[in-house]
């Protein structure tokens, strides 16, 4: 299957011609024809709320009061063909005389705030209770939840091929007592509905057990990078507003330790100030000095110039922007200078805690760790008086039950039973967010886009059976970290809803040699594989990596895919060569929240080649425009569609439910009134939509900022940030036309 076509064809050339693979037989993506894509996307056209609605009552559950005594949680049921699920108290089954049609929302598509769209308005769920405990009420607590493989490497295991020093698997009965257990902690510490929580940790069972806690709660929570700067967690740990911050005394990477805590966590809060916060102290101490008038206006305004643009800063920062003008202030005694320095310094210092407190799991053991005993908390300890209460809880609900390992010897309703009677999943409106995540764009400035419970779990929950064909007791690998959207999504959310069970991974897929990625799928028999372009372009580099990865039998996979980052036919050729032949090409971003485009799994009428094509979901509108203009007063520019081969930005002509609902803001209008948020709330909204729906005059889309070509057979080939580029005689080169170079 040879294959010469370069990393983009902007002049329409036609690619070289590459045979397709033949599809693999599907057995639960729906999709398998073209005239089935042309149906659903007639569908969505026709009604979007139907059509979504009709996937959302199917793949997830959704709270209704008014069924029993304490309401249920119910779903639509195919198979059975009737609304069933469980008692909100008890956890028995319940089966409930609802027709098909019936919709357990009050609108499931209102667009009358575009582009502030809400999905299955008025309906109530919880992401936790979908990700962990309705597969526990259905009788499947004994099965893996996740696959843990921690990062260090044992040469000897495996006749010499080598093994993980420490792997375990964590059932759906453990996850659900110890995410239990860990919203417990977090009630304990005062933590309410619609609080945030920052996380910062390494990838390793725990930061699964607090983020689910978390959506079980109703916390909004921000996940944050492990390999991000001090200054990067400050900031956002403050743009949240998080009360609390989940981290880890130390993860390992390449068998190294990286100290979490001590690396970032400390110096986010203890070296860094909020700009506001900061100008306030400056302001504080001046007033109290006798300064004349026009003094104290120069030395604010020097702290107003030092915080510009910054959201969090180092104090040192403020001061140099004063002593700059004090320095520019004539007759001011070296003496005066150093009173007004001292009072001001003194006064950064003595700024408020930032945070209630930061959860600090334990993992590498590090010795002689700081601590601050008036704000840092063991997680061990936390979750250990929080098991004391669920037994108390448990016990005074009739349960028999003295501790951990009772608990988890009740069988499978009774463990849950026990759990609901101090942890019951928090009842929250689909349209509630779960969480933001940062992303930089081009501007520089973090945006934290807004996932939500409702459309977002279910949305990304679909997207697992039209495109890796997935079914319960399938294993999924995916290449990443909670800090990215693919964590969030795939590694989480839409493996766990759907109840895969997911590989979580500590450290790097190719440490100590190209071939650990390769004995993880060996090992637990993965049949989904998820991972960038970059991962794989690592294993090119060197011959030995391919003969690493040789060492072990890949055939369990049914299909892998490159995300989130453009990718080249050669790439694409060396992973269905490697890898697996359904080695397929998805392109989403953290803000469109799951796949939108990709390879409909089994379906040979959009065929697969190491072309690099990609094809858009039924219900994604998809196209290519080009910009025709100079930008108007307004920003904006005239758009033509792309010819076919013709390089232009992707667009989204309609809203679909995992997309992101705004960007974080306006954090003193986020009121919580029961399970939720006040109506006026909207986020930065005006951000939000400056950012993704305005770039073109008199037309609507959604527009990512990301460089696409289109082909006559439907698909796409995606091409780099259209706003990274640099200009050279003309000619705009792109991240994709340097790095094609390079290789």
């Amino acid at each position: 299957m040879g294959i010469t076509t370069g990393e983009s064809l902007p002049s329409g050339r036609a690619p070289a011609p590459v045979s397709p693979v033949a599809p693999p037989v599907a057995r639960r993506n729906p999709i398998r024809t073209r005239a089935e894509w042309e149906a659903q996307r007639e569908a969505c056209r026709h009604d979007p709320g139907a059509y979504h609605g009709a996937i959302a009552k199917r793949t997830i559950h959704w709270f209704d009061s008014a069924v029993g005594m304490h309401g249920a949680w119910i779903a639509w049921d195919d198979a059975e063909h009737r609304w069933q699920g469980y008692d909100a108290r008890t956890g028995a089954s319940v089966v409930v005389a609802y027709p098909e049609a019936h919709e357990p929302w009050a609108k499931a598509f209102d667009d009358a705030e575009a582009p502030f769209y809400r999905w299955f308005a008025g309906g109530l769920t919880n992401a936790c209770f979908n990700e962990v405990d309705r597969h526990v009420l259905a009788g499947h607590g004994a099965e893996a939840a996740l696959l843990f493989e921690g990062d260090r490497w044992d040469q000897s295991l495996d006749g010499g091929r080598g093994g993980p020093v420490v792997s375990y698997a964590v059932s759906r009965k453990r996850l659900l007592l110890e995410t239990a257990k860990c919203a417990v902690a977090l009630q304990h510490l005062g933590l309410r509905r619609g609080d945030r929580v920052a996380l910062n940790m390494p990838n390793i069972p725990e930061q699964v057990y607090w983020t689910a806690a978390c959506k079980r709660l109703g916390l909004v929570y921000t996940p944050v990078f492990g390999g991000f700067s001090d200054k990067t967690l400050s900031d956002r740990i403050h743009n949240a507003g998080a009360r609390i911050v989940v981290t880890a005394d130390g993860g390992y990477r390449n068998a190294q330790v990286v100290p979490f805590k001590e690396a970032y966590t400390d110096p986010a809060l203890d070296n860094y100030v909020p700009a506001e916060v900061a100008l306030s102290a400056v302001r504080r101490a001046v007033e109290g000095l006798g300064l004349t008038d026009a003094l104290r206006e120069a030395i604010l305004a020097g702290a107003a110039e030092a915080v510009r643009g910054e959201i969090t800063l180092e104090r040192s920062d403020v001061m140099r922007g004063v002593g700059r003008a004090l320095d520019a202030q004539a007759g001011v005694l070296a003496a005066e200078a150093s009173r007004i320095r001292t009072a001001i310094a003194s006064a950064l210092v003595a700024t408020p805690p930032r945070v209630d407190a930061v959860i600090v799991v334990r993992h590498t053991g590090q010795a002689d760790l700081v601590w601050r005993d008036e704000r840092d908390r063991w997680a061990h300890e936390l979750t250990a008086q929080a098991l004391t209460t669920i037994v108390e809880h448990a016990r005074r609900a009739g349960l028999d039950v003295a501790g951990e390992a009772d608990l988890l010897t009740l069988d499978d309703r009774a463990l849950v039973e026990a759990v609901w009677a101090s942890s019951p999943p928090a009842v929250v409106d689909a349209e509630f967010p779960l969480f933001f995540i940062y992303t930089s764009g081009s501007t520089g400035k973090p945006k934290g886009v807004v996932h939500v419970h409702g459309g977002y779990v279910s949305g990304v929950a679909h997207t697992m059976k039209v495109v890796f064909d997935a079914a319960p007791g399938d294993v999924m690998y995916v290449v990443a970290d909670p800090g990215w959207i693919t964590g969030q999504s795939y590694m989480l959310c839409a493996a766990l809803t759907t109840r895969v069970t997911t590989v979580i991974g500590e450290g790097a897929p190719v440490f100590p040699s190209a071939g650990r990625f390769a004995s993880i799928i060996e090992r637990y028999g993965v049949k989904i594989f998820k991972a960038g372009v970059t991962f794989l372009k690592t294993v090119m580099t060197d011959p030995q990596n391919v003969a690493d990865v040789k060492q072990y039998a890949l055939d369990s996979l049914r299909v892998a895919t490159f995300c989130a980052e453009p990718t080249s036919p050669t790439v694409q050729q060396f992973g269905m060569e490697l890898v697996t032949p359904w080695y397929i090409n998805s392109y989403w971003a953290t803000e469109h929240g799951g796949i939108v485009w990709t390879h409909l799994f089994g379906n040979g009428d959009f065929p697969l080649r190491a072309d690099a094509h990609t094809y858009p979901l039924p219900w994604i509108e998809g196209d290519v425009w080009v910009a025709d203009s100079e930008p108007g007063p307004d920003g904006r520019v005239v758009a033509r569609p792309a010819e076919l081969g013709e390089k232009g930005e992707i667009v989204i002509g309609a809203p679909y439910p995992y997309l992101c609902r705004t960007i974080w803001g306006d954090a003193e209008g986020f009121v919580v009134d029961g399970p939720r948020v006040a109506p006026a709330w909207k986020g930065d909204l005006a951000r939000y939509t400056a950012t993704y729906w305005t770039r073109w005059q008199g037309r609507t889309a959604y527009t990512q900022g990301d460089f696409a070509v289109q082909y006559a057979d439907g698909g796409f080939s995606l091409h780099g940030r259209s706003d990274d580029v640099i200009n050279v005689s003309g000619h705009r080169l792109g991240t994709e036309e340097i790095e094609g170079a390079i290789l």
